[in-house]
């Protein structure tokens, strides 16, 4: 497989990205050119990002205006959502301020994530013969993107519809503003996710490959690679172990039986299995199609020689190291812009849990119109903070997985491979041990932990809110002040 008269952006992982990488640019936290290859920041980046500037601080001067959010929460008589929600606003808008400049600081951190990626990607599919679907992954991503848009165009038709039509209430300076700081925050999340799910899956293609070492102990459902399914002759599906490719000469050595004495030499010259995936599944729309790993020609079998098997483990050691890089990378390009925004999305939670309390409360159309639609924003958020938690656990899940695989290998084969080939496993798993694969923006990591820090603070901030709206006022205007009444009492006699 020789790539070498192939351009940069015509790879599998570029091609992939094609779709993230629009999204970013438009809601302008790309702003550079695809690679480091082509000219880079253009003029014409540069007036995109200043047209973007402006508009952010043109939002964010309207909706300082304290007449415009009286104006708006009119209906409501309530300070506390008022402030809540007018806070939220122009916090997100100030965000996406935020991210913008640190994507124009954090560029070139940018550039080196696509290159360290990009070289990955082809050494797998290269070296270790994997193949992608791109046009599957690529249709599910803009599947997925063009969802969100919907999403996101629905709820404000919703506001348009129940606040404008219901309650008389003309916000399209408010809907804009919605579309400027979300349209950001979608873009964010998309690049993120799929920074760390690309992660993910190369973490899993080196978790195969190393699971060839275990030699017959991956005969399970999902280690399988289908034939081609389009030939004439109908060809039954082989069995992950059954599927190799023996690197080495004739004469090479071969793991034997430890009762056999060990090594012995292989007769005739090496078996070279080739394996195409299955058209029927490869080109099939779906989610496992997508995470999938299509390994079409494997290196490791009984027969491999120790030379190949090291050669084998210390490039896989190599991939995992760099992956751990890539880890780092994504924390110093989108953690701290990520970290920002969940800050925003809890500060929204808050106080539309707060508006759902009222309509409960109050029983007022007005209140219930509003809970409706601040609803939906909320469905939208948790699915946003879900999303990246789960991503990021999985890819941290994998990572670490690694360690448990070499672990396996080495309790099996102790006896049987060389003492260059465990010594070395036994490195790989020191590794994996040692490097951070932790998703983190310095003061938390994105993972399990976090979503139940959110859900407690959000009950006992919610209490807090509920306590203020509840309680009396205090003063002499108050009707549950009671002043005791003074005698007056007469010294004359």
């Amino acid at each position: 497989m020789n790539n070498d008269n192939i351009k940069p952006t015509d790879s599998s992982f570029c091609r992939i990205m094609k779709p993230i990488y629009l999204v970013s640019k438009m809601a302008g936290l790309w702003p550079q050119s695809f690679l480091r290859s082509s000219p880079g920041v253009t003029v014409l980046d540069i007036g995109y990002l200043i047209v973007l500037y402006a508009m952010y601080f043109f939002f964010i001067l309207v909706n300082t205006n304290a007449k415009l959010w009286d104006y708006y929460m009119k209906p409501f008589e309530s300070d506390i959502l008022r402030y809540g929600l007018q806070t939220h606003l122009v916090n997100g808008l100030f965000l996406g301020v935020v991210i913008v400049t640190i994507n124009v600081v954090q560029y070139q951190k940018k550039w080196d994530y696509m290159e360290l990626l990009d070289n990955v990607t082809k050494v797998v599919e290269q070296e270790f013969h994997v193949r992608y679907p791109i046009r599957v992954v690529q249709t599910f991503i803009v599947i997925v993107i063009s969802s969100e848009l919907i999403y996101l165009v629905v709820i404000l038709a919703g506001y348009y519809y129940l606040i404008d039509q219901t309650l008389n209430i003309t916000t399209k300076y408010l809907y804009a503003s919605y579309y400027m700081m979300n349209i950001s925050l979608l873009a964010l999340i998309n690049e993120y996710i799929y920074f760390t799910v690309h992660i993910r899956r190369l973490f899993m293609i080196v978790n195969r490959l190393l699971k060839q070492l275990l030699l017959g102990d991956t005969n399970d459902s999902n280690e399988t690679v289908l034939l081609d399914q389009n030939r004439k002759s109908k060809t039954p599906t082989i069995a992950y172990d059954e599927i190799f490719t023996v690197y080495g000469r004739a004469g090479g050595r071969k793991i034997g039986d430890a009762n056999a004495g060990g090594m012995v030499k292989s007769k005739g010259p090496p078996k070279v299995t080739m394996v195409a995936p299955a058209s029927a599944g490869f080109n099939k729309l779906s989610a496992t199609t997508v995470y999938t790993t299509y390994i079409t020609q494997l290196k490791i079998d009984n027969q491999s020689s120790m030379e190949t098997i090291l050669k084998t483990v210390n490039r896989l050691s190599v991939l995992h190291y760099h992956l751990c890089d890539a880890i780092r990378l994504v924390n110093r390009i989108s953690s701290l812009s990520l970290m920002f925004h969940f800050g925003a999305m809890f500060v929204f939670l808050v106080f539309g849990l707060f508006t759902i309390y009222k309509a409960f409360n109050s029983g007022t159309w007005a209140f219930r119109i509003m809970a409706i639609a601040n609803g939906a924003w909320i469905a939208f958020y948790l699915a946003a903070i879900l999303s990246v938690i789960t991503a990021t656990t999985a890819a941290q899940t994998s990572g670490r997985m690694t360690g448990d695989i070499v672990h396996q290998i080495i309790r099996k084969h102790q006896n049987h491979f060389s003492v260059d080939v465990i010594e070395k496993l036994s490195t790989l798993s020191l590794q994996v041990t040692m490097r951070d694969m932790s998703f983190s923006c310095g003061l938390f990591n994105f993972d399990w932990n976090l979503f139940g820090s959110i859900l407690s603070a959000l009950a006992m901030y919610l209490v807090f809110l509920i306590q203020f709206d509840v309680a009396p006022p205090v003063g002499l205007n108050s009707p549950n002040l009671t002043i005791p009444s003074i005698e007056l009492i007469d010294f004359e006699v």
